[in-house]
This record gives structure tokens, C-alpha cells and sequence, in this order.
């Protein structure tokens, strides 16, 4: 019988020479792929095109539990009227700030474009006014098992009764069987 401190690097061996024979073989769990996305949130509460509704309203100071449903549109410029839209992000908010405001997100942001679509982000974390950061907490399609986060800030000067915000999201997925795993930017 072989002494353990022998078999273990001919198990190394054997290992790699197993991966370099089957990509399959070359990840002990499931290849990541990285993503890093510049995109732009378009929120509209009030006017044409309202794209969220108050359901509970409150008359806590700073409007304390006051919560909303949300069908924003991510868009791929900063300009509403010449970007494309790329996803939405469907979900809910609640105003969790007793001093405000600060507003409680969690939403699946659900892509629309070629590349993405049906494929969502799962998304949670506080919405500040000028910007912050949130969780990606999940995915499904392309962006099967992501984790990572998103970025923000509030941009100057946006249509009355409107926001738009930049996002910078930076995420890591495992690419569905049968695709090529790589880097990919938009």
C-alpha cells in the first residue's frame, strides 16, 4: 500500500491531466463569466408615462411605510428620448427611513434586449437620493446564479416629476450549459 503523502500528487497529476483533456473537467464548480454593465435607470412618478404606483400611502413623518409598485425601464444612454430600452426592472420599493428618504428596493430586473432576453437580475438594497449601492442577489436565463453589485447615482437636471439614474453594475454568473463562457460588456 502507498503512503498518503505519495498518492495525493499523483491525484494532482491525474487531475490535470483530465482537465487539459475536457474543458468540462477544468472547474471544480461551475465556470464564472464576469459582466459589467453601464446602463441608466428611468423612473417617472409623475405625468405621461408614469412608470410606478403608490399601494400603501402613510402619514408617518417622511412618509415612513409609504409603498410603491415599480415597472421602470432600464435604458442604454442617459437620454430617455434617444436610448433604447434594455430591460425593466419590475418589483416594489418601501420608504424604510424613519428620517428619509430612503427607500427600500427589491426588484428582478428583467432584460429585453437580443443578448438577455427573458434573462433577469435579482436585485435588493436601499435607494438613496443621490446614489448608493444594491445587491445583485440571484439570476435566471444568461445570468443564471449572478451575485455582485450595482452601483448608482442620481443624475442633474432630469424632466420634472422624473429620475434618472446611472447604473455601474458589476456582477458574476454561471453561463448556461452549452455556451461559451467569457467576459461580456454592453
Amino acid at each position: 500500500m502507498r503512503s498518503p503523502s505519495r498518492v495525493l500528487p499523483i491525484i494532482l497529476v491525474l487531475y490535470f491531466i483530465l482537465s487539459m483533456a475536457s474543458p468540462s473537467l477544468s472547474c471544480v464548480i461551475p465556470c464564472e463569466s464576469e459582466i459589467n454593465l453601464r446602463l441608466y435607470l428611468h423612473q417617472i412618478a409623475a405625468g405621461s408615462g408614469t412608470n410606478q404606483v403608490a399601494i400603501v400611502a402613510s402619514n408617518q413623518p417622511a412618509g415612513f411605510g409609504t409603498t410603491a409598485v415599480n415597472d421602470w425601464t432600464v435604458i442604454d444612454g442617459p437620454n430617455p428620448g434617444t436610448a433604447t430600452i434594455v430591460a425593466r426592472t419590475k418589483g416594489m420599493h418601501v420608504q424604510a427611513d424613519v428620517g428619509g428618504p430612503g427607500w427600500f428596493n427589491y426588484f428582478s430586473m428583467v432584460f429585453e434586449d437580443a443578448r438577455g432576453r427573458g434573462s433577469s437580475f435579482e436585485v435588493t438594497g436601499m435607494n438613496r437620493a443621490q446614489g448608493g449601492e444594491m445587491a445583485i442577489i440571484g439570476g435566471t436565463g444568461e445570468f443564471a446564479m449572478a451575485r455582485g453589485t450595482i452601483k448608482y447615482r442620481s443624475l442633474a437636471n432630469p424632466p420634472p416629476g422624473q429620475s434618472i439614474k446611472e447604473l455601474n453594475i458589476h456582477g458574476f454568473y454561471v453561463k448556461p450549459a452549452g455556451t461559451i463562457a467569457g467576459p461580456a460588456a454592453i
